[in-house]
């Protein structure tokens, strides 16, 4: 494909190892894990075990400090085999990145430096039952009191909460602040007062577990504040930016395993005395996914190597989010149409990556939410005249 032509040797390397583990490893218990909801643990561990975990952690917390470009790479690699796998993966980074950028020296030394190491997985608890898009109208408090930040409130829709050994945790320090008011802590999850439900009986990334949590007058240490306190919705908004890129490699990893099954079924199945890759309907069905796999691939690498250069990249975030999402669902739709009846089946492995990709047009921002992001920078150019600036 066109976006080889942009990796440097050292990317091209980090594949192949990927690869190699994705293939021999990962992929053959994805069914199994799909089927009977079993989270990997055993595949975190051997992550861990390659330095996989900390991939754009710095050297100094024993990440490997390397582009998120690497990351995408490895996104994919692990998504192609199980969007389960590469979930958990991603959602590890997602936690580790307020970390990351929040975090004091102290702070980073004791978690993050654990979390590049595999040592400790991390989770991140933003969503409420009335708070999704709208983080601002979350109810979750955190009161300041002598023995420290008392916290209550429910999350939900939480990845991993219960597999991982930390969440970052939002709530509000100011009820009357709205999305100033919220402020970001740090929460181990043998906490007194944490109550985890069961695994939520998801769609799709059925190997991911979610959970609803409940915070019961949980106590954390004042130091476990992270960042400043009120400025945990902007803490939130930059780490959940760089996460869109994970979750449109994500998609185009998923929309890329679709097309090769496609294209497999349609050099194997015969119809009317020829396989039906010859017939121009299938044809012109390949090409498209090709084009729309491609076309996603090209913003989401954009979107990393913008993010690697320091400069804002929340549009090409949004856009990377957006494109690869929709274009991965369009692709695996196509790719269901092209297997017919066989492909509708459970034990189609095309069933569960149509149930899989379904679930990224949701998360980290939906699609629309991504649309009206954009929006708002394209009308920023004008004044209440219509008028350019």
């Amino acid at each position: 494909m066109g976006i080889s032509m942009t990796l440097t040797e050292d990317h091209a390397d980090f594949r192949a190892t990927l690869r190699a583990f994705a293939r021999e490893k990962v992929a053959p218990g994805a069914a199994a894990r799909d089927r009977d909801a079993i989270d990997a643990a055993d595949i975190f561990r051997e992550l861990a075990a390659m330095d996989a975990l900390g991939i754009t952690v710095p050297t100094e917390y024993g990440g490997l400090g390397l582009d998120t470009t690497t990351l995408v790479i490895a996104v994919e690699e692990l998504g192609y085999a199980d969007a389960s796998v590469a979930s958990i993966f991603a959602g590890h980074y997602l936690g580790m990145e307020g970390f990351r950028l929040f975090g004091d020296e102290e702070q980073k030394k004791k978690y993050l430096t654990a979390m590049a190491r595999g040592e400790l997985r991390a989770a991140f608890a933003l969503t409420e039952p009335d708070a999704g898009s709208d983080i601002g109208s979350m109810r979750s408090t955190a009161v300041r009191e002598e023995a420290g930040w008392r916290i209550n409130g429910t999350k939900i829709f939480i990845s991993s909460a219960k597999e991982a050994g930390v969440l970052l945790l939002f709530a509000k320090t100011d009820a009357r602040a709205g999305f100033r008011g919220i402020s970001a802590f740090i929460v181990p999850t043998d906490t007194p007062g944490l109550v985890f439900s069961a695994p939520m009986d998801k769609m799709g990334v059925r190997g991911e577990h979610a959970y609803e949590v409940s915070i019961e007058d949980v106590v954390v240490p004042l130091e476990n504040l992270l960042g400043p306190e009120g400025a945990g919705g902007k803490l939130a908004m930059d780490v959940v930016n760089p996460s869109r890129i994970d979750a449109a490699a994500l998609a185009n990893a998923i929309a890329m395993r679709a097309m090769d099954l496609a294209a497999a079924h349609a050099t194997n199945r015969v119809q009317f005395g020829k396989p039906i890759r010859d017939f121009q309907a299938i044809q012109l069905a390949l090409g498209r996914m090709d084009t729309l796999i491609e076309a996603g691939r090209l913003v989401t690498y954009e979107a990393a190597r913008l993010k690697d250069e320091g400069g804002d990249f929340r549009r090409a975030a949004s856009i990377a989010k957006y494109v690869a999402s929709e274009n991965g669902f369009n692709v695996v739709d196509q790719a269901l149409q092209i297997h017919g009846g066989s492909g509708y089946m459970r034990e189609s492995e095309i069933e569960r990556l149509y149930r899989d990709c379904r679930l990224i047009r949701l998360y980290e921002g939906t699609s629309d939410i991504q649309l009206i992001t954009l929006a708002k920078g394209v009308t920023s150019r004008f004044d209440a005249r219509g008028r350019l600036f």
